[in-house]
């Protein structure tokens, strides 16, 4: 050993220091350190922990139930064309697939807009163990979504083929390298595109289109299922794939790497099954290897490229140059810029003027059992305002609680909140500019879903205004219930820009109060009922009743948001 490593100059210690930097990374990432002082240490605030595990934990319970009943039918009619691997190379497909798809947000993510990337590059690093290092960290977060997909099906067909211990050690090893080729992928993509895609602000919307797309194709994908109208049970999930198993058959095979972790595993005691797991290994090899080579010629000069900055042809006139703007409509564009030009912003908000609209269509148009007939008649009645106007108001509030914009307004300002702090303007002001921009944001969310629930269920114009008017103080309401969460407890810091918005338990806060706010409608309604009170009278008193907790409720934030800002550090 000795000798091996005389040969090989620094071997030991360029492990030691990329290992040290993962660690690095790891622990940055997730806030563990943090997270270990904060809830261990002084054990302050442990409840959030607490709620937050409860929250993940009947989460996964409730899809992990569906999702075995699925699988159990899939296997079901793979074992039925006697061919049980199939469902394992579906199953891995799909994994594969999301990992493709969505990883490459990710990348954009970690890669570029990590706030460490300006303290790493001074630090005697190669740019490939920079860039692996950030990879690997990616690969821990596709490991916990892979491990929904994967691991039951991987249960299902050895417990359903009484596999023996080799087949579980094999699968584990199939599991580990299943991300490794779609994420290298997208890793070596995204390098060279950033690299030669200069323009920032480029680079911003080609991330924010591929992953709405990426979206689109989901949807679309899902409601060519949908649209038959067999499958509604296990039994006619098997029918299904029997029918369609040359359809499956092909879609595994446009990306073969499925298909050699399928083989790896079914075919786990012969010759043929230990071929596609070195198949599988190495290809997953050679792709990280074309991938550190990559980082080591371009990673850097990417990085430098997108701190580059195009001057603008435009004529400057004293005229132009001198016009004043308003300070709220200042405030307001700030707050725009600030949220439209981050990816991951974005992405965590717009998608649902998308998604939402597309569940409508798909379940509805794409799928004529939903009982689309039944449902228009009810609600292209003009008598039947009441109840159609308060779906759509718990819709709006719930879409609104769901944007995770103002929940964040004052944590996305991170560690350069004290510019805000600086400025020469009252805090309620700023405020009123969070407020506006997340609430004419939650409109424009909500607006599609409108949109295309009037044009499929024929609702009466009159309705639809009713709607509006339960729905736009429900709005201001959510978002101020957001604000004040986030201006009572804000979470500024981060170095990623996700963790702002994904890392910030205030957006879980929001979605609860959001869904409470729903329980307390509904049952005031109910209540109402009992006493026989009208609907027209109902309709104003929850209107009032809103309005009433949006002025309450704005002038707690404000005062919170007041002593935020005067607040010293």
């Amino acid at each position: 050993m000795g000798v091996i490593r005389k040969n090989i100059p620094g071997a030991d210690g360029k492990m030691k220091k990329f290992i040290s930097l993962l660690k690095t990374q790891i622990n940055s990432y997730y806030g563990i350190s943090a997270i270990k002082y904060k809830y261990f240490v002084e054990k302050k605030q442990r409840w959030e922990l607490d709620l937050a595990i409860f929250g993940i934990v009947v989460g996964v319970a409730v899809f992990l139930f569906i999702y075995v009943m699925q699988l159990e039918g899939l296997f079901a009619a793979s074992i039925a064309l006697n061919q049980p691997q199939l469902m394992l190379a579906i199953v891995l497909f799909l994994g594969q697939i999301v990992t493709l798809i969505f990883g490459f947000f990710w990348v954009i993510s970690v890669f570029y807009f990590s706030d460490d990337v300006k303290i790493l590059l001074p630090l005697p690093l190669q740019p490939y163990e920079i860039l692996l290092s950030k990879y690997t960290v990616i690969l821990v977060n596709e490991y916990a979504v892979l491990a929904l997909l994967l691991l039951p099906a991987i249960a299902i067909y050895g417990i359903g083929t009484g596999a023996g211990i080799l087949y579980y050690l094999i699968a584990l090893v199939v599991f580990l390298f299943s991300p490794v080729i779609p994420l290298s992928i997208d890793s070596i993509i995204a390098l060279w595109l950033m690299r030669f895609t200069n323009l920032r602000k480029k680079k911003d919307f080609f991330t924010v289109l591929i992953s709405i797309l990426a979206l689109m194709f989901f949807f679309v994908f899902q409601y060519f299922v949908n649209r038959n109208p067999q499958y509604t049970d296990k039994d006619a999930v098997v029918d299904f794939l029997i029918k369609n198993a040359d359809l499956a058959k092909m879609a595994t095979k446009s990306f073969p790497p499925s298909l050699w972790g399928a083989y790896a595993m079914s075919d786990y005691h012969s010759l043929y099954g230990f071929f596609n797991l070195l198949l599988f290994i190495a290809v997953s090899l050679i792709f990280t290897g074309f991938l550190a080579l990559s980082a080591q010629k371009v990673y850097f000069k990417a990085l430098m490229a997108g701190q580059e900055i195009g001057a603008k042809k435009k004529t400057v006139t004293l005229e132009r140059s001198m016009k004043a703007s308003g300070a709220l409509k200042a405030l307001i564009l700030r707050e725009w810029k600030l949220f439209i030009r981050v990816p991951v912003y974005a992405m965590n908000v717009l998608p649902v003027a998308i998604i939402v609209p597309f569940i409508f269509f798909i379940s509805f148009v794409g799928n004529p059992q939903m009982g689309l007939e039944k449902a228009v008649q009810y609600t292209s009645s003009p008598t039947n305002w009441f109840w159609v106007s308060i779906v759509g108001l718990l819709v709006s509030l719930f879409l609104t609680g769901s944007t995770s914009l103002s929940s964040t307004a004052f944590s996305r300002e991170g560690k350069m909140f004290y510019i805000s702090k600086i400025l020469p303007i009252s805090p309620s002001l700023q405020l009123r500019a969070k407020l506006i921009l997340g609430s004419l944001v939650s409109i424009f969310v909500i607006l599609p879903s409108y949109i295309v629930g009037w044009y499929i269920f024929k609702i009466p114009l009159v309705t639809v205004a009713i709607t509006v008017f339960l729905s736009l103080p429900g709005v201001l309401l959510i978002n101020i219930l957001g604000l004040l969460i986030d201006s009572a407890r804000p979470f500024f810091d981060w170095d990623n820009p996700q963790k702002a918005m994904k890392g910030n338990v205030n957006v879980l806060f929001t979605l609860v109060l959001t869904l409470l706010s729903l329980i307390i409608i509904l049952t005031i309604i109910f209540l109402l009922k009992t006493f026989n009170v009208s609907e027209i009278l109902i309709a104003i008193l929850i209107e009032i009743l809103i309005i009433l907790a949006d002025l309450k409720l704005y002038s707690l934030t404000k005062d919170f948001a007041t002593k935020l800002y005067f607040e010293k550090e």
